[in-house]
């Protein structure tokens, strides 16, 4: 770092746009500048290249800080910059002030400005604490509530630096994630963590989508009341972790490769994936509770309404945990961490990160969202540039294209991919290595996909390095009143891709969320979501781990490949179907389509863990949950249905094929099948 001399940090005036790109050309340059008013940071070969609009100052001097809050150092020298740009290799991933000269005086002409955009807050134990504190609590304050927070424009992304933090309280409002920037949890130490329970009033959970947490050690007790679109990942927990309110109601969840010291009390969570864990004890029991390659005192495996609803899978059969960002000896690095075969507990310790490699930060193209487009990002893509997503939303006219093996796209602070043409917004060759992760997907006008893995089916197997998904989220509808739709919404052709917290979501409710386009008289138009399948599988020895499709008007899961298997499952069917004559299987002559259907071609497939929620205002039947062909080797364990909006309103006839208790009208409010086929 530079330590030259310092100004004092300055009242900060109005904060001005900023981003990230790296320019191959002088055009490309130009094709970056400045608006009035408006200053941009981009990173290139090592380098943070400054553009500001010039304002009526006579010269400008450049301060530069690692932190937002920090102390800024002098770093163009002594003598004034006279134009409006400047080239510096100083904390080209901190931020930078731009000072004005006028009248031989110093004052902000922009700043604080990061490469990282305007809606990052990187953060470091020296800074002024108290001015984190409130920014932290500013943005909250606008993105908590289901009113303008749940389907917001917004993004943000808390940053910290390797230190303590004993006083911060982290709050994660819609959109919003925390990470710690060390080599493991333990270097990074935050007094609390914050997640309002109060979107919905009365304690209710079921909307707090769309927050994250990672590579954070949190030494009190927790509370965590999330639903879908969550996770923490790569966490220390110093005393117990709540998943919920104690009353109200929540419908979550994902926790990986996190250490609890005490107890997890689940509360009222209807479902939850817990996935390489290290916890104390477990406490509480719902719907479905999946244990995946956990250390710890859980529940007994077991499925009765006597016992409980709990399924454990004692080793993780394959999985990569998510590539992070942490920052190394002299700069930052993006950690990608390797492949765990049959694993057990937790992939880092104290004194280690664990297995993998570190790839700096300077080897991939930052994107901001001001400033990048499809046209910029394809560019890097086709230069087998890795790409770090800045918060924001991207509006893309045509999708990214992943053609290079290894290749890593990770978000932060949800980072969104806005399809705003035909085909979709991501589609990855059939190659080896690729990594997707803290993404949300959001449909466009009509597309054919939202994701796509490879375009046809191959016979090429990349077992020992797959393309692997993690917390990859796709929205359709919900955000205004506007006409969405998808054919399907992730595709998979190539083998042994890995899905690590997948929600893929037909909205239920906001704005434009019909069955189809609707007249409302006076000219008045509540425009649809028609979404028709929503994970479609087509690739072989393809594995999910919580896995949560809902509302398609179809199926929500096709498995049509071989040797699939899913580790936690969690799906509604569709809510408002306008009469059973629009839900209708007219191929199988069935009411209603299966949320998870496995091709009757399939002679392999297994699933454990499996719920299947009815939430129906609308007087229709769905005939069986689960269809599947009846084969030795075509197995599911552990498989439920339940209702929630009484049994006036239809229901679900069998739980799997034409086996299984009904649920809904005449039937049960929930029905259980330990194992099928049913052993004799």
């Amino acid at each position: 770092m530079n330590k030259q001399p310092c100004i004092p940090l300055l009242v900060l005036l109005s904060l001005t746009s900023c981003g990230a790109v790296n320019p191959s050309s002088s055009e490309e340059s130009k094709a970056i500048a400045p608006q009035e008013g408006e200053a941009l940071v981009y990173v290139r070969e090592g380098k943070a290249e400054l553009r500001w609009d010039l304002p009526s100052y006579s010269a400008f001097r450049i301060y530069g800080s690692e932190s937002k809050y920090g102390q800024y150092h002098l770093i163009s020298g002594e003598s004034p910059i006279k134009t409006p740009s400047f080239s510096t290799s100083s904390y080209r991933y901190g931020y930078y002030k731009v000072m004005g000269i006028k009248d031989e005086k110093e004052e902000l002409a922009y700043g604080p400005i990061s490469a990282f955009g305007q809606e990052t807050l990187i953060v470091d134990e020296h800074d002024d604490l108290r001015l984190v504190q409130e920014e932290i609590d500013e943005k909250h304050s606008r993105l908590e509530s289901a009113g303008d927070g749940q389907f917001s424009s917004e993004r943000f992304a808390t940053l910290f630096l390797p230190g303590q933090y004993n006083d911060i309280e982290m709050k994660l409002g819609y959109y919003s994630s925390a990470f710690g920037l060390g080599k493991t949890p333990d270097d990074t130490k935050v007094g609390s963590l914050f997640v309002s329970t109060e979107v919905l009033g009365n304690n209710n959970s079921t909307c707090t989508f769309w927050r994250n947490a990672a590579n954070l050690y949190f030494p009190e007790d927790t509370q965590f009341a999330v639903s879908q679109a969550t996770s923490l990942r790569r966490c220390h927990f110093g005393k117990n972790l709540a998943l919920s309110h104690p009353s109200g109601w929540s419908s979550g969840g994902f926790l990986a490769d996190s250490k609890v010291e005490g107890r997890i009390d689940s509360r009222t969570q209807q479902q939850w994936m817990s996935r390489n864990d290290e916890f104390a004890r477990w406490n509480g029991n719902s719907h479905n509770y999946v244990f995946s390659g956990c250390v710890g005192q859980t529940p007994a495996h077991s499925w009765s309404e006597a016992t409980s609803r709990t399924t454990i899978v004692e080793e993780t059969p394959n999985v990569a945990e998510a590539p992070f960002l942490y920052m190394g000896e002299q700069s930052y690095q993006v950690f990608v961490p390797a492949l765990r075969k049959n694993s057990k507990g937790l992939s880092w310790s104290e004194e280690s990160m664990g297995a993998g490699k570190s790839i700096p930060l300077d080897d991939f193209y930052l994107a901001n969202a001001k400033i990048d487009d499809a046209s910029t990002l394809n560019s890097a893509l086709s230069q087998g540039k890795s790409i770090l997503f800045s918060p924001g939303i991207y509006t893309l006219d045509a999708p990214l294209k992943v053609t290079a093996k290894d290749s890593v796209l990770m978000g932060i602070g949800y980072a969104t991919l806005q399809i705003a043409n035909k085909e979709g917004a991501l589609i990855i060759d059939d190659v080896d290595g690729v990594r997707i992760s803290g993404l949300l997907l959001d449909a466009g006008e009509r597309s054919d996909y939202m994701l796509q893995v490879g375009e046809k089916k191959s016979a090429i197997r990349h077992e020992e390095n797959p393309v692997i998904l993690s917390d990859l989220f796709c929205r359709i509808g919900g955000k205004e009143n506007a006409h969405t739709e998808v054919e399907d919404t992730v595709r998979i052709y190539s083998s042994d891709v890995i899905g690590d917290n997948l929600w893929l979501w037909r909205a239920d409710h906001s704005q434009g969320v019909a069955w189809e386009d609707e007249e409302r008289g006076n000219g008045r138009i509540n425009y649809g979501n028609p979404a028709y399948c929503g994970l479609r599988v087509y690739g072989d020895y393809v594995t999910m781990y919580g896995l949560m499709v809902e509302h398609f008007e179809e199926y929500q899961t096709y498995w049509i490949g071989e040797y699939g298997r899913t580790i936690m499952y969690q799906s509604e069917t569709p809510y408002r179907v306008p009469a059973q004559d629009y839900w209708y299987n007219q191929k199988l002559e069935r009411d209603g389509y299966a949320s998870y259907k496995v091709s009757d071609n399939v002679n392999h497939h297994r699933a454990e863990g499996i719920g299947i929620y009815w939430v129906h205002y609308t007087y229709d039947f769905l005939e069986s949950a689960i269809e599947a062909p009846i084969k030795e080797d075509v197995k599911f364990e552990h498989l439920v249905t339940t209702t929630f909006s009484g049994n006036a309103n239809g229901g679900i006839r069998h739980v799997i094929n034409d086996y299984g208790d009904a649920v809904g009208e005449g039937g049960k409010s929930r029905a259980l099948v330990a194992s099928y086929p049913v052993q004799e």
